[in-house]
């Protein structure tokens, strides 16, 4: 007799961790261990409670009545090469906020730079990213952690170019030369951030959900007021297929 399993995707939504007086306890934390310590809190909160099977959600994101005074950006980490479940993290994006509109999307796929079909994976992904920017639904799109070939490829390739790229100066303790001059030659905004390549690696998946979970995909969202800068609310989407 054979017995198959069905598999089940369950969506968490950490809600705005700048709310949340257990993580503001917990200075220091890189972001890794800061979505494994809000993912914690947020599955804990939700045990008695009547959340959905496959969707739960921590606290409230916040209200977005100045929407014209903020700035949604959201950095979408894809473990694997899959256009359609980029699709649903961008989809679930918009229903965090209630919007019909993103600022900044920026994409990270992979585990480690450099590998051997790093370009022809992203060029998978990214026709989704160019469909909401033609729908008029995001305003500005790039990468992470992109060797600097492979970002001048896809950006010569691209229908819709990327305006942002972002380079981890932890792993890149210098800006590579050709990707300087590049993005300066095209107005390409060149960033730095400090997130590793998966925010939930397979240890970090294993610690929260147990060992037979399967990652889908990780968004981490943000909103500033842009006169100010001043960051409102910070927090997590993490899909995954147990």
């Amino acid at each position: 007799m054979c017995i198959t399993m069905e598999t089940q995707s369950v969506l968490i939504n950490t809600g705005n961790i700048l709310s949340s007086n257990e993580l503001k306890l917990k200075v220091g934390q890189n972001t890794n261990e800061e979505l494994v310590e809000a993912l914690k809190i947020t599955l804990k909160d939700s045990q008695g409670k009547n959340e959905a099977l496959n969707i739960i959600n921590g606290a409230d994101p916040g209200s977005l009545e100045d929407r014209k005074e903020l700035k949604i950006t959201v950095k979408i980490f894809m473990p694997s090469a899959d256009p359609e479940l980029l699709g649903t993290a961008i989809d679930q994006s918009f229903k965090v906020f209630d919007t019909d509109r993103i600022e900044t999307l920026i994409l990270a796929y992979g585990e480690a730079r450099n590998t051997e079909n790093e370009l022809e994976q992203l060029q998978k992904l990214w026709p989704v990213v160019e469909k909401y920017v033609n729908a008029g639904k995001i305003c500005h799109v790039g990468f992470s952690n992109v060797d600097a070939d492979v970002f001048i490829k896809l950006y010569e390739w691209a229908t819709v170019r990327p305006s942002i790229v972002q380079i981890n100066l932890a792993t890149c303790c210098v800006v590579p030369p050709a990707l300087q001059a590049f993005t300066k030659e095209h107005d390409v905004q060149l960033l730095t951030h400090n997130d590793p390549y998966q925010l939930l690696g397979k240890d970090s998946l294993a610690d929260v959900f147990g060992p037979s979970v399967k990652l889908q995909w990780v968004v981490k969202y943000q909103v500033h007021v842009k006169c100010r800068g001043v960051l409102t609310v910070k927090g997590y989407l993490v899909q995954c297929e147990k």
